[in-house]
């Protein structure tokens, strides 16, 4: 995304001429359309900054509209400096001092990594009334000579790529991996979870005792946080119990430490509905892998001590036979659920990532943009110790080995964190390192397939998209001993 002058582009009043020429200035080529009542604040905005010194010049270099990728943070204006970052949001009318002052909130959280003095203001365009956050995060009136001074100080704009100033890691946490910014509630969730945690308040507090509720959705859609937040939020009401795919890690005993009324537990514990009986509330995140024993042992548990009890699912988290044998999402379906709620808004996906991941399932795929992929690495190795050594040397560089290999005699099983597909549910990681060999094949017509051996139950592509999947930022793939696979992926970057 390229910046654009405001005064130059709002001086169109037709929408869809607006539309087109926004875009090309700012090379922003998706799909949303702004609307009159934005075009008409754009402009309101400019003319009372022109009725105060700023020239047609002092408006370069904003960016408008900016997103910042995986997150969906979406801000009005930003322009940046060496030295500054003014950010001014733009309400057509009265939203409230409150909604306000949360919006330039989070937008302080959000900026303030770019190590820059901030500026934040919030102009409501139809009374000219002008807000600023103070230093110490509170709400103050100002006036438009006050932002006319504020565009002023930030004259020499920064006109790279915006989107490399702004780290997706550095927002979005997990809570396992980083239990300290979740205690401390250095996150964001974002508007589909928010309504989705308000509807689900809102029902249980409705609802009698020994209540059944169900969240799902695909990957990216941030079920995992929005299960421990709303986790976090009931252990203010009562004991509260998330269950885990594996024993509870060192980020979740610290979490559980910190916070008095909330405990972890593997599924594999659960044995006796005893065992969950103290607990009002019981979360089940990553519910299509747990085994119909414990499953009746949880909801058996429900009904007997009068709990809340909420499934986490996704629907594409089937990865196994036995998986689709047990048909835990048609179990809970058949609950009688107080709620259902769907997260559908991927706000975690890097296009880059995705669309390679595409690409590898069908070659043939046709996307609506292409990619360097300069974020990609494909690597060969002819023999498993040469295979060692590549791990290794991307493992030092941090990225994590995530492991698909399904021989009984895994050669790769005694690398450090060599994790398996049931370890890495419901997590993400910055940079992955994976391993692909003769197991995976193209058919005749560019499609990706595998073999089902030495477990039938397990196909190779499932286990091995549960990994790819997990990916944020960095990719790297190792090829082994396998010249035709290595030959056909390659084509992807070609």
């Amino acid at each position: 995304m390229k910046p654009v002058n405001l005064f130059r582009v709002s001086r169109i009043r037709d929408e869809r001429l607006f539309n087109i020429m926004e875009k090309h200035e700012s090379s922003d080529h998706d799909n949303h359309m702004i609307r009159i009542h934005e075009i008409d604040s754009l402009r309101i905005l400019t003319d009372a900054l022109a009725g105060h010194g700023i020239t047609v010049k002092d408006t370069d270099g904003f960016y408008f509209g900016f997103v910042i990728p995986l997150i969906g943070k979406e801000f009005d204006l930003i322009k940046v400096t060496g030295k500054y970052c003014l950010n001014i949001e733009l309400k057509s009318q009265d939203v409230g001092k409150e909604q306000i002052l949360a919006q330039l909130r989070k937008n302080r959280h959000y900026l303030t990594l770019l190590g820059r003095e901030l500026m934040l203001f919030t102009v409501v365009t139809d009374t000219l009334e002008c807000y600023r956050l103070s230093d110490d995060g509170e709400l103050e009136l100002t006036d438009i000579r006050d932002i006319a001074k504020a565009v002023r100080k930030c004259r020499a704009a920064y006109h790279g790529n915006i989107d490399k100033l702004f780290r997706s890691s550095e927002y979005l946490i997990s809570p396992e991996e980083n239990p300290d910014k979740f205690l401390q509630g250095q996150y964001f969730l974002s508007p589909a979870q928010d309504y989705v945690k308000a509807e689900l308040l809102r029902d249980i507090a409705n609802s009698s005792c020994c209540a059944f509720f169900h969240v799902y959705g695909r990957p990216c859609t941030g079920k995992t946080l929005l299960i421990y937040d709303l986790a976090k939020h009931l252990s203010n009401t009562g004991r509260t119990l998330i269950t885990c795919g594996e024993e509870p890690s060192g980020g979740l005993l610290s979490i559980s430490e910190a916070i008095e009324n909330l405990d972890f537990i593997s599924v594999s514990d659960i044995v006796f509905p005893e065992q969950i009986s103290g607990y009002e509330f019981v979360l089940v995140d990553e519910a299509l892998r747990i085994e119909p024993a414990v499953f009746d042992t949880i909801t058996n548990a429900a009904g007997t001590f009068e709990q809340i009890c909420i499934f986490s699912t996704d629907p594409s988290a089937v990865l196994t036979d036995p998986e689709q044998e047990n048909d835990i999402g048609g179990r809970i379906r058949s609950l009688c659920l107080v709620g259902e709620y769907e997260l559908s808004e991927k706000f975690r996906v890097n296009m880059e990532i995705q669309t390679f991941i595409r690409k590898l399932k069908h070659l043939g795929c046709i996307t609506e943009k292409s990619y360097e992929f300069e974020h990609i690495s494909v690597n060969y190795a002819n023999n498993i110790d040469e295979a060692h050594e590549i791990i290794r040397y991307f493992r030092n560089k941090g990225y994590v080995f995530i492991n698909g290999h399904k021989q009984y005699d895994d050669p790769f099983a005694d690398l450090e964190e060599s994790f398996r597909y049931r370890h890495v549910a419901g997590r993400e990681y910055n940079s992955v390192v994976m391993l692909m060999d003769g197991s995976f094949s193209y058919d005749g017509e560019g499609y990706l397939k595998g073999i089902s051996k030495p477990d039938p139950g397990h196909p190779y592509p499932n286990i091995f998209y549960s990994g790819i999947t997990r990916v944020r930022e960095r990719l790297a793939l190792v090829i082994l001993d396998a010249p035709e696979l290595l030959s056909s992926i390659l084509s992807i970057l070609d």
